[in-house]
């Protein structure tokens, strides 16, 4: 068998689970049920302690979260891996996601998995059994689910563990992100509300997977093109 026909196969195994479930996909879609463990440990983290160290090696990881997301998404627009599978009509499968028309035909990788499993890694960094739980968390609550309905193959869900994950360990082995960030909390020391304030608005904005930020983008990208 081929990894495209695996990838089918596994696709199909896990529809016929509960492709046609609402209450499993209220459940994967509801942001504070999905999110809670990863934000709260986050949170939790951040104010665990005040240490420049680990807070500045949270902001690195947290800045690879944005860069692998950012790519997840570039790679849906502009790589043609495969389209995503409710869109495609030869495959009969049972969603509850309405087969409308996407401005991303292109599933690969995961944006929302690649989110999610990189804001894990940045819990694991700092504490290894908290992040371990918050891995197995995306993955039944969040990835397998959007196989199940469709939304994604297994492979795309793959394509975000790796890639989210291995940005944030690659920023938290580089000594200059981290740097940066340290001697960036030495200048707020005074003011560190306002550090505050910024990884706030940075939160909401991922707990809901950077909407106004995808809104931006799209208006940029509309006036590039007009």
């Amino acid at each position: 068998m081929t990894i495209t026909g695996l990838d089918r196969e596994i696709l199909l195994t896990l529809n016929a689970f509960g492709g046609g479930s609402n209450n499993l996909w209220d459940l994967a879609n509801n942001s504070l049920f999905r999110g809670f463990p990863v934000f709260f440990s986050l949170v939790a983290l951040w104010f665990s302690g005040d240490q420049a160290e680990r807070r500045g090696r949270m902001l690195a990881g947290l800045l690879a979260v944005c860069l692998a997301t950012m790519l997840s998404v570039w790679s849906q627009f502009h790589t043609a891996v495969h389209i995503r599978p409710i869109l495609d009509l030869a495959i009969p499968l049972d969603t509850v996601i309405p087969r409308t028309p996407w401005d991303r035909t292109n599933s690969f990788p995961s944006d929302t998995a690649t989110l999610f499993f990189s804001l894990a890694a940045v819990v694991f960094v700092e504490k290894r059994w908290v992040g371990l739980f918050c891995f197995v968390w995306v993955a039944a609550i969040v990835a397998i689910p959007r196989i199940i309905v469709g939304l994604h193959y297994p492979s795309d869900i793959l394509g975000a563990f790796i890639l989210g994950p291995a940005t944030v360990f690659l920023f938290a082995t580089l000594p200059y992100p981290k740097g940066l960030f340290e001697r960036a909390l030495t200048w707020f020391e005074g003011r560190l509300y306002i550090v505050h304030a910024l990884l706030f608005i940075f939160l909401a904005e991922a707990f809901d997977l950077f909407p106004s930020l995808q809104a931006l983008g799209k208006v940029f990208a509309r006036m590039l093109h007009s």
